[in-house]
């Protein structure tokens, strides 16, 4: 359920993302998306109560109400460390400051988005599909009317986003009412604050993830930001491979069995393959497409690499949940300090802070030294995709080595109908990709030709499954029988 509602928001996200492409200058965009970035370093404080929320409500305590109120509290920080970063933003790159004021209300979207959020996936995981779909229907709907009726700019893109957090807050905390029943826990909030150091150490992997646009943008400018993004977020869809792994925190968090891992990666496997076979062979016609011409096309490189780098980073949100959820050291009311700091609940926010340091410094140094070469903004982007996929697969197999300890992580030997699966389709999408054409086709029908060659080679993908894999017709059969009940 969350997979399917991850791809449905995947195809009303690219449709928003194309709109606000087409509409938006590149500079723009990466404007755009350092308001986000912005929005998301806010948003940090909020983990002290989410982190908490959902391993709680999974071992079935009904903390809503508490979690809620301790949330809204948290937003008044959360929007104070807003203004000061966009004080800081502004006097820096000297933009428009209307749009930084607009995004701050945002901030308290996002942590009420981000409470009942938390406290779905520790209680009704599967139903999170339903809030995502509608929140981006809802972000969908209000962007067409913001920027193709009303003529905004990037102020109707904001607000488009929170009507998204709107939608989705109000879904999703209908959903988990019955764990606010309970009044409000002061015992409770006391033990969050007194472990509070452990969110805080949790969620600024988040922080760090997307402080790359913000170093890009203050270092190189918007427009090399603009670039790198379309590319992407059209290549996070490969990304949503791990929603599988969903519901694998809460499971193995109520004792599930050690071999889910496993199904997760296989399962993640199975469709992040095909998806990024897509964004690889059909990168340039996608970026067309997006740009409505040659407007994104510098970063078609960077959506070649970015797509391998999404199935990577899927395995390795699998990895996490897994070294996580069979971690039991704060089942106790007072867990020991020192049991705490030699947990996984600190193995792996430590590990994914000195991804993003590496990362980051990495990219900043790498960007530099092209910069400095006179490099195109092709191989800039390109530059910026390839340090990206190094410390994804590093760290990953950091990681991976210690969650070995504690589950199977092998998915087996189907791994390989997948490849030699993805092959055939990367050659049927190579074969077709002709049949495209180009965009004075108009939108509509450039649009729909791209549609129809992925969805042939999706098909050659399936049929090879199909006829070789036992496991994927079971799949298959079982699915179809339960859609037509």
């Amino acid at each position: 359920m969350v997979f399917t509602g991850r791809i449905i928001s995947a195809f009303t996200g690219l449709l928003f993302t194309l709109m606000v492409a087409r509409w938006l200058t590149v500079p723009g965009f990466g404007n755009w998306e350092v308001i986000v970035t912005l929005v998301t370093f806010s948003s940090y404080p909020v983990g002290a109560v989410a982190y908490w929320a959902t391993r709680d409500v999974a071992r079935g305590k009904l903390v809503g109400r508490t979690a809620f109120l301790g949330g809204a509290l948290l937003s008044t920080l959360g929007l104070l460390m807003y203004l000061v970063f966009t004080f800081v933003t502004y006097s820096t790159l000297a933009s428009n400051i209307l749009p930084f004021l607009l995004g701050a209300f945002l901030v308290p979207l996002s942590y009420w988005s981000a409470v009942a959020n938390s406290i779905l996936q520790g209680f009704r995981p599967g139903v999170y599909g339903y809030s995502l779909v509608t929140s981006e229907l809802a972000k969908l709907g209000v962007a067409y009317e913001a920027l193709y009726v009303f003529r905004a700019g990037i102020e109707g893109v904001i607000v488009a986003l929170m009507a998204a957090y709107l939608v989705q807050s109000i879904v999703s905390t209908y959903f988990v009412r019955l764990t606010a029943a309970e009044r409000f826990d002061v015992a409770q909030t006391r033990k969050w604050s007194r472990l509070a150091w452990i969110p805080a150490i949790s969620y600024l992997p988040t922080v760090l993830a997307v402080a790359d646009s913000y170093v890009a943008a203050l270092g190189f400018g918007y427009a090399i930001v603009g670039y790198y993004q379309v590319a992407f977020i059209v290549a996070s869809v490969i990304g949503y491979s791990s929603a599988f792994s969903f519901s694998l925190y809460p499971l193995l968090l109520r004792g599930g069995d050690q071999s889910l891992p496993s199904q997760s990666i296989d399962v993640a496997l199975l469709f992040s393959i095909p998806l990024a076979v897509g964004g690889i062979v059909m990168a340039s016609p996608i970026l067309t497409l997006m740009g409505g011409g040659s407007k994104y096309l510098p970063g078609v490189t960077g959506l070649t690499i970015l797509s391998a780098m999404f199935v990577f980073t899927a395995l390795s949100t699998t990895v996490d949940q897994t070294l996580l959820g069979t971690e039991k050291v704060d089942i106790g009311e007072r867990p020991k300090f020192w049991d705490l700091v030699r947990s996984n609940l600190l193995y792996v926010p430590v590990m994914n802070i000195l991804y993003g340091a590496v990362y980051l410094t990495s990219l900043f140094f790498a960007l530099s030294y092209a910069s400095k070469s006179g490099v195109s903004s092709s191989s800039m982007v390109a530059v910026w995709a390839t340090v990206q996929l190094i410390a994804t697969v590093a760290f990953l197999l950091v990681k991976t080595r210690r969650a070995t300890r504690y589950a199977k992580l092998a998915p087996g030997f189907r791994a390989v109908y997948y490849l030699f699966a993805g092959s055939v389709m990367a050659a049927v999408l190579y074969l077709l990709s002709g049949f495209v054409g180009n965009q004075a086709a108009g939108t509509l029908t450039f649009g729909l030709r791209l549609v129809a060659v992925g969805l042939i080679g999706l098909a050659a993908y399936g049929g090879i499954l199909y006829a070789a894999d036992p496991r994927f017709r079971d799949m298959t059969r079982t699915l179809l029988r339960r859609v037509t009940l």
